[in-house]
Protein backbone atom coordinates (compact mmCIF):
# COMPACT_ATOMS: atom_id res chain seq x y z
CA UNK A 1 0.00 0.00 0.00
CA UNK A 2 2.58 2.41 0.63
CA UNK A 3 4.49 1.90 -2.57
CA UNK A 4 1.07 2.89 -4.06
CA UNK A 5 1.02 6.20 -2.03
CA UNK A 6 4.12 6.64 -3.21
CA UNK A 7 3.59 6.46 -6.52
CA UNK A 8 0.17 8.17 -6.46
CA UNK A 9 1.93 11.08 -4.87
CA UNK A 10 4.68 11.49 -7.31
CA UNK A 11 2.06 11.16 -10.48
CA UNK A 12 0.38 14.12 -8.56
CA UNK A 13 3.24 16.04 -8.25
CA UNK A 14 4.45 15.60 -12.16
CA UNK A 15 0.74 16.47 -12.77
CA UNK A 16 0.89 20.02 -11.24
CA UNK A 17 4.69 20.49 -12.37
CA UNK A 18 3.45 20.11 -16.10
CA UNK A 19 0.65 22.30 -15.86
CA UNK A 20 2.37 25.25 -14.09
CA UNK A 21 5.49 24.67 -16.50
CA UNK A 22 2.38 25.10 -19.21
CA UNK A 23 1.00 27.84 -17.33
CA UNK A 24 4.16 30.24 -17.28
CA UNK A 25 5.47 29.19 -20.68
CA UNK A 26 1.74 30.53 -21.87
CA UNK A 27 1.60 33.91 -19.31
CA UNK A 28 4.72 34.40 -18.09
CA UNK A 29 5.60 34.80 -14.64
CA UNK A 30 3.91 37.93 -13.62
CA UNK A 31 0.86 37.03 -15.23
CA UNK A 32 0.19 33.27 -14.24
CA UNK A 33 -1.46 32.49 -11.01
CA UNK A 34 -1.71 29.37 -8.86
CA UNK A 35 -5.38 29.66 -9.84
CA UNK A 36 -4.08 29.21 -13.72
CA UNK A 37 -2.31 26.46 -12.54
CA UNK A 38 -5.60 24.44 -10.49
CA UNK A 39 -7.42 25.10 -14.16
CA UNK A 40 -4.97 23.48 -15.91
CA UNK A 41 -3.93 20.68 -13.81
CA UNK A 42 -7.61 20.05 -12.59
CA UNK A 43 -6.70 19.85 -8.71
CA UNK A 44 -7.50 22.10 -6.12
CA UNK A 45 -5.41 24.61 -4.64
CA UNK A 46 -5.44 23.10 -0.91
CA UNK A 47 -3.75 19.96 -3.19
CA UNK A 48 -0.69 22.11 -4.70
CA UNK A 49 0.14 23.69 -1.82
CA UNK A 50 0.14 20.38 -0.15
CA UNK A 51 3.17 19.61 -2.91
CA UNK A 52 4.52 23.54 -3.49
CA UNK A 53 4.18 25.95 -0.38
CA UNK A 54 4.45 28.90 -2.72
CA UNK A 55 4.39 30.53 -5.95
CA UNK A 56 7.97 31.01 -6.23
CA UNK A 57 8.63 27.21 -4.87
CA UNK A 58 6.92 25.92 -7.52
CA UNK A 59 8.39 27.94 -10.52
CA UNK A 60 11.38 26.90 -9.46
CA UNK A 61 10.73 23.19 -9.48
CA UNK A 62 8.45 23.09 -12.29
CA UNK A 63 11.78 24.95 -14.83
CA UNK A 64 13.76 22.56 -13.31
CA UNK A 65 11.53 19.36 -13.70
CA UNK A 66 11.85 20.20 -17.08
CA UNK A 67 15.14 21.23 -18.17
CA UNK A 68 16.55 18.20 -16.28
CA UNK A 69 13.96 15.96 -18.57
CA UNK A 70 14.62 18.05 -21.76
CA UNK A 71 18.34 17.68 -21.65
CA UNK A 72 18.44 14.02 -20.50
CA UNK A 73 16.18 13.01 -23.60
CA UNK A 74 18.54 15.34 -25.58
CA UNK A 75 21.82 13.48 -24.28
CA UNK A 76 20.10 10.12 -24.22
CA UNK A 77 19.63 10.80 -28.44
CA UNK A 78 23.38 12.00 -29.12
CA UNK A 79 24.86 8.77 -27.89
CA UNK A 80 22.03 6.53 -29.95
CA UNK A 81 24.13 8.24 -33.16
CA UNK A 82 27.68 6.81 -34.76
CA UNK A 83 30.12 9.77 -35.74
CA UNK A 84 30.39 13.64 -33.82
CA UNK A 85 28.91 15.07 -37.00
CA UNK A 86 26.03 13.15 -36.06
CA UNK A 87 25.96 13.43 -32.35
CA UNK A 88 25.93 17.38 -32.94
CA UNK A 89 23.22 17.11 -34.93
CA UNK A 90 20.77 15.05 -33.33
CA UNK A 91 21.60 17.83 -30.28
CA UNK A 92 21.01 20.64 -32.30
CA UNK A 93 17.55 19.12 -33.25
CA UNK A 94 16.58 18.19 -29.74
CA UNK A 95 17.77 21.92 -29.21
CA UNK A 96 15.58 22.87 -31.36
CA UNK A 97 12.36 21.18 -30.83
CA UNK A 98 12.44 22.13 -27.41
CA UNK A 99 13.68 25.68 -27.11
CA UNK A 100 12.27 27.18 -30.63
CA UNK A 101 9.94 25.13 -31.74
CA UNK A 102 8.18 24.40 -28.29
CA UNK A 103 5.15 26.87 -28.46
CA UNK A 104 5.91 29.82 -26.11
CA UNK A 105 9.39 28.60 -25.21
CA UNK A 106 11.70 31.88 -26.89
CA UNK A 107 9.14 34.45 -25.54
CA UNK A 108 9.20 32.64 -22.07
CA UNK A 109 13.52 32.28 -22.43
CA UNK A 110 13.51 36.04 -23.53
CA UNK A 111 11.39 37.54 -20.09
CA UNK A 112 13.21 35.22 -17.73
CA UNK A 113 16.66 36.67 -19.08
CA UNK A 114 14.82 40.07 -18.36
CA UNK A 115 14.39 39.51 -14.84
CA UNK A 116 17.05 37.16 -13.67
CA UNK A 117 18.55 40.48 -13.37
CA UNK A 118 16.16 41.63 -10.95
CA UNK A 119 15.04 38.72 -8.93
CA UNK A 120 17.66 36.15 -7.48
CA UNK A 121 14.94 33.08 -7.95
CA UNK A 122 14.85 33.49 -11.85
CA UNK A 123 18.70 34.35 -11.91
CA UNK A 124 19.10 31.17 -9.95
CA UNK A 125 17.30 28.98 -12.67
CA UNK A 126 18.84 30.85 -15.51
CA UNK A 127 22.15 29.84 -14.48
CA UNK A 128 20.97 26.12 -13.70
CA UNK A 129 19.55 25.84 -17.15
CA UNK A 130 22.60 27.42 -18.84
CA UNK A 131 25.11 25.12 -16.78
CA UNK A 132 23.04 21.92 -17.48
CA UNK A 133 22.80 22.07 -20.80
CA UNK A 134 27.14 23.38 -20.51
CA UNK A 135 27.52 20.29 -18.48
CA UNK A 136 25.71 17.88 -21.25
CA UNK A 137 27.38 19.12 -24.15
CA UNK A 138 30.48 18.83 -22.67
CA UNK A 139 30.22 14.87 -21.67
CA UNK A 140 28.88 14.77 -25.65
CA UNK A 141 31.90 15.94 -27.00
CA UNK A 142 33.99 14.33 -24.01
CA UNK A 143 32.72 10.87 -25.32
CA UNK A 144 33.50 11.82 -28.88
CA UNK A 145 37.12 12.46 -27.81
CA UNK A 146 37.77 9.17 -25.96
CA UNK A 147 36.13 7.69 -28.99
CA UNK A 148 38.91 9.39 -31.23
CA UNK A 149 36.22 11.57 -33.17
CA UNK A 150 37.77 14.39 -31.76
CA UNK A 151 41.21 15.72 -31.19
CA UNK A 152 42.28 15.06 -27.92
CA UNK A 153 43.92 18.78 -27.53
CA UNK A 154 40.44 20.63 -28.09
CA UNK A 155 39.12 22.10 -25.03
CA UNK A 156 35.75 20.77 -24.40
CA UNK A 157 34.74 23.05 -21.94
CA UNK A 158 35.52 26.47 -23.93
CA UNK A 159 33.72 24.45 -27.21
CA UNK A 160 30.57 23.62 -24.68
CA UNK A 161 30.05 27.15 -23.45
CA UNK A 162 30.60 29.00 -26.93
CA UNK A 163 27.86 26.84 -28.14
CA UNK A 164 25.88 27.62 -25.27
CA UNK A 165 26.12 31.23 -25.52
CA UNK A 166 25.55 30.87 -29.28
CA UNK A 167 22.29 28.71 -29.17
CA UNK A 168 21.00 31.30 -26.21
CA UNK A 169 21.79 34.03 -28.45
CA UNK A 170 19.76 32.72 -31.42
CA UNK A 171 16.83 31.84 -28.92
CA UNK A 172 17.04 35.86 -28.85
CA UNK A 173 17.60 36.62 -32.51
CA UNK A 174 14.49 34.08 -33.40
CA UNK A 175 12.35 36.29 -30.99
CA UNK A 176 13.51 39.72 -32.02
CA UNK A 177 13.45 38.25 -35.92
CA UNK A 178 9.67 37.41 -35.19
CA UNK A 179 10.31 33.88 -35.97
CA UNK A 180 12.58 34.06 -39.02
CA UNK A 181 15.39 31.88 -37.69
CA UNK A 182 15.56 28.76 -40.14
CA UNK A 183 16.42 25.60 -38.81
CA UNK A 184 19.61 25.30 -41.10
CA UNK A 185 21.03 28.43 -40.60
CA UNK A 186 21.19 27.70 -36.87
CA UNK A 187 22.74 24.54 -37.66
CA UNK A 188 25.41 25.43 -40.27
CA UNK A 189 26.50 28.18 -37.43
CA UNK A 190 26.76 25.61 -34.61
CA UNK A 191 28.81 23.12 -37.27
CA UNK A 192 31.51 26.02 -37.89
CA UNK A 193 32.26 26.52 -34.17
CA UNK A 194 32.65 22.91 -33.97
CA UNK A 195 34.79 22.82 -37.23
CA UNK A 196 36.92 26.11 -35.91
CA UNK A 197 37.26 24.53 -32.71
CA UNK A 198 38.75 21.69 -34.33
CA UNK A 199 41.24 23.27 -36.82
CA UNK A 200 42.53 25.15 -33.78
CA UNK A 201 42.98 21.63 -32.08
CA UNK A 202 44.36 19.81 -34.97
CA UNK A 203 47.03 22.65 -35.87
Amino acid sequence: MPRISAEREEATRRRILKAARQVFVEKGFHRASIDDVVAACGLSVGAIYTYFPNKDELIRASILDANREESDAVLADTRAAGSVGERLDRGIRGWWRFTIEAEGAPAFLAEAWGEASRRPLIRDLMARRYERGITMTSIMFRECVERGDLPTRIDVDALARTIGALTDGMVLEYVVSGGTLRFEDAQNRIRLVLEAAIREAAA
